[in-house]
């Protein structure tokens, strides 16, 4: 007994282990869980390790390199401006004070000139020097206002006013802020009010422009990574310096932080380090976290070799499962597109106890299965085709009869003896082409032909009150159609349209190609059909039926031409009251159906 339940315990357990799902578990267990668990617990710590170092150099580097070099710049440039407005000399030429006559305030103006000039020499930085008197009198200038505008109404005049006497610093800009025009370099600028030493009065505005070059180069020899930058803003978050100079002036998105850290900018990671300048701007270098990390040899060395053994495993595990799991597969898979594309012929020949052999003879099982299926559909099919076909024509057929000797009848009654002859002779073929002799399917032409005769029986009765016109290119005589499709149409087009007004009527049948289907179109001059009766004449509804059989052929004509064609096939009508009734139907260019012609016979 114990024997028995031990053997069946291996025997449950070497199912277990034989099954695909258990195997592919533990191979992707062991090949990469394990592996990606090891390589990414080593790979975070030492890129938090490595991160952190970087952080710290390059927040050093940007303060040491940027915020020093920066300042010295603005510092060197603010100790100008002040020389400029505490010079006696400048204060002098600003008030015109002791110069008494025009020739001496001339005398007094142009030495303050050379001073400034003196200093533009000996600073090549500095591209010009305005000190505007407040009263446009004495104004000082080291180059001529060849500007586009009046450096009185403009903003930097007023902010430097405002500032009452700080320095005011402009940042870099493509136009210059003394002519208004672009002077084919960027340039940048400081100013502040000149104020009388005694008594404090404001005596003008000074503005310092200065060649954009000087903060160009400084910020050059910094460079973070591939993509890495460091930019400048004002107080106003705006751009004073940018490596894209067609950020000049423009507002920056980003609010820089208090201190480093670590911030998403267009969905990267990124780390942002700020720095406050001595004159109220501030210094942001952007360096994305990638770039950072991508340096580190310890890192780079990690990852080739886990790459490595993730490879070598990848290489193993993808054999294993090509063979066992992969090979059988797309054996399967073929069989499945062969199967699809009809072939029920198709057998897998797969053994084995895991899954994949039970797929295989499932596979096997079910494709015997669609077969008997699908025989015993199309058997089913096609008796119920006949069955319909066979129900259309034996409703079409006595409604065509009964209307025709209902046309005699009313002749003979007439005693118009020579017509009713002629009436029966046109009948004849008629009936022996509604026999189907020979098919259900005749050419266009020869169903024109009928419906030539059949309009001689009716001519006949409406004493030739009738017209009918066949518009059909030759190429088109020979597609085959239903037979006595067109008669049932043209009937109701006599009964029912022209028939009730009492005078002459017309039908007209015109024949088109459109791509690769034919439209037939047939119209009368009758009276027409109500506009709420339309959607109800081809579902063949008692209520658009009359009495006796005189509505039931252009329901029919809909439903065989469907069910020899296709729902995309079938009859429209047009109609309006007083304008007549246009049916259009649509058939295929092709020959009939072999299966469809056998169910019709």
């Amino acid at each position: 007994m114990r024997d028995s339940q031990s053997a069946a315990q291996n025997g449950g357990l070497y199912n277990r282990l034989h099954s695909i799902a258990v195997q592919l578990f533990l191979l992707f267990f062991v090949s990469i869980i394990v592996p990606v668990l090891i390589g990414g617990y080593l790979s975070y710590e030492k890129s938090a390790v490595l991160i952190e170092e970087q952080v710290s150099n390059v927040a050093t580097l940007t303060i040491r390199q940027v915020s020093d070099k920066l300042n010295f710049i603005f510092k060197g440039l603010d100790n100008t401006s002040m020389r400029l407005v505490g010079s006696k000399l400048i204060q002098d030429a600003l008030q015109g004070k002791d110069a008494p006559t025009p020739y001496e305030n001339v005398k007094l103006n142009n030495d303050a000139k050379d001073q400034i000039i003196s200093l533009i020499t000996n600073s090549p930085e500095i591209m010009d020097i305005f000190i505007l008197d407040v009263n446009k009198n004495n104004s000082l200038v080291s180059s001529g206002f060849q500007g586009v505008l009046d450096p009185w109404e403009t903003e930097w005049y007023r902010k430097i006013i405002e500032a009452n006497g700080a320095a005011v610093w402009f940042g870099l800009s493509n136009i210059s802020y003394l002519k208004g025009t672009d002077m084919g370099i960027p340039v940048f600028g400081l100013g502040r009010s000149v104020k009388d030493v005694d008594t404090g009065k404001v005596l003008g505005v000074m503005f310092i422009e200065v060649r954009g070059k000087v903060l160009k180069e400084a910020m050059a020899d910094l460079q973070f990574g591939q993509t890495g930058y460091t930019y400048v803003v004002d107080q106003t978050n705006s751009f004073a310096y940018h490596p894209d100079m067609t950020m000049y002036g423009k507002s920056s998105e980003l609010e820089l932080p208090a201190y480093t850290r670590v911030v998403k900018i267009n969905g990267t990671d990124t780390l942002v380090i700020p720095d406050n300048l001595s004159n109220g701007w501030q210094v942001a270098g952007i360096v994305p976290i990638q770039e950072l990390i991508a340096d580190s040899k310890v890192i780079r060395d990690l990852t080739v070799w886990i790459a490595l053994a993730s490879v070598l495993v990848a290489v193993v595990m993808g054999y294993y499962v090509a063979y066992k799991i992969g090979r059988p597969l797309v054996y399967l898979s073929k069989l499945m597109k062969r199967s699809e594309a009809g072939d029920l012929t198709v057998r897998a020949n797969i053994a084995g106890r895991n899954e994949i052999g039970q797929l295989g003879r499932s596979f096997n099982k079910m494709i015997r299965q669609i077969g008997v299926l699908i025989h015993r559909i199309a058997e089913e099919e096609n008796e119920k085709k006949k069955a319909e076909i066979r129900a259309l024509r034996y409703q079409i057929n006595p409604h065509f009869l009964y209307n025709t000797l209902n046309s005699i009848r009313w002749m003979a009654r007439l005693q118009r003896t020579d017509d009713v002859a002629d009436a029966i002779s046109a009948l004849v073929p008629l009936l022996e082409g509604s026999l189907e002799r020979n098919g259900s399917f005749v050419k266009l032409g020869e169903d024109f032909d009928l419906l030539n005769k059949y309009m001689i029986i009716q001519q006949y009765r409406y004493d030739n009150k009738l017209t009918l016109t066949i518009h059909c290119p030759p190429e088109l005589n020979d597609i085959p159609i239903p037979r006595m499709l067109l008669q049932p149409i043209v009937e109701n087009a006599i009964f029912h349209g022209i028939a009730p007004k009492e005078e002459k009527g017309c039908i007209e049948v015109t024949v088109h190609r459109e791509q690769d289907d034919a439209v037939i179109v047939i119209r009368d001059d009758g009276i027409g059909i109500d506009s709420a009766k339309l959607p109800h004449l081809l579902n063949g509804s008692s209520s658009t039926r009359a009495s006796g059989m005189t509505r039931i052929g252009l329901s029919h004509v809909h439903q065989t031409l469907q069910l020899y064609f296709g729902i995309g096939y079938g009859v429209e009508v047009h109609s309006e009251i007083g304008q007549g009734t246009s049916v259009r139907l649509i058939i295929p260019i092709r020959k009939e159906d072999a299966y469809v012609q056998s169910a019709a016979g």
